[in-house]
């Protein structure tokens, strides 16, 4: 008898509860070098979640560049790459206040991705691959724990699945992934009572 119901399975174009973090800044056309200071500030500020991590700008929904590593985006070349570039350009074109969005993208949100799609093709042993990829990157990804449990699960790999969706189910809370990490370690502990 199987242990994995619908609501277990992870699913590529269910939201995984680990949206891109960011947020809005306000540009003023008559003051783009205190603005971009301003970003950089905030930047600086708002992450420490490491080397991994790149920065998304973007206005209106499209991308004004390529992602840049973190790292790079905080040196001083990453600022004058910025003021030199079509930024400065289409915020001075703009004549209005604009509000910029800054996303942070971490490389363990898209191995998560691939690992998903991995598994719903059926490659088991490269999803695997990926989810410990992104544990490699970020030890306590709520998704990559929950995915990597369910996956250890579905492969008769109890006692090691206990043991991931047990780390999974402590993540923050009111993350999706933890709750259902919760719910799978509750279902697999009932179950190994009644053997």
């Amino acid at each position: 008898m199987s242990e994995g119901t619908d609501h277990d399975t992870p699913r590529a174009d269910e939201p995984s509860g680990d949206k891109p973090s960011g947020f809005h800044l306000e540009i003023d056309p008559d003051q783009v070098e205190d603005a971009l200071r301003s970003l950089r500030d905030r930047i600086r500020d708002s992450v420490v979640a490491g080397r991994y991590t790149k920065v998304r700008l973007s206005y209106r929904g499209r991308a004004l560049g390529p992602d840049l590593p973190l790292a790079v985006f905080l040196a001083a070349e990453g600022a004058a790459f910025w003021l030199l570039s079509p930024l400065a350009a289409l915020l001075a074109n703009l004549g209005a206040k604009a509000i910029l969005d800054v996303e942070f993208i971490h490389e363990a949100d898209e191995l998560v991705q691939e690992g998903l799609a991995a598994y719903l093709e059926g490659e088991l042993e490269l999803a695997e691959a990926r989810y410990r990829q992104a544990l490699d990157k970020r030890g306590d990804d709520p998704c990559a724990l929950y995915n990597l449990g369910t996956l250890l699960r579905v492969t008769d790999r109890r006692e090691e699945a206990l043991k991931v969706l047990r780390i999974a189910a402590m993540g923050p809370e009111g993350h999706p992934d933890v709750r259902r990490a919760a719910e799978a370690v509750e279902r697999m502990s009932v179950r190994k009572k009644q053997l």
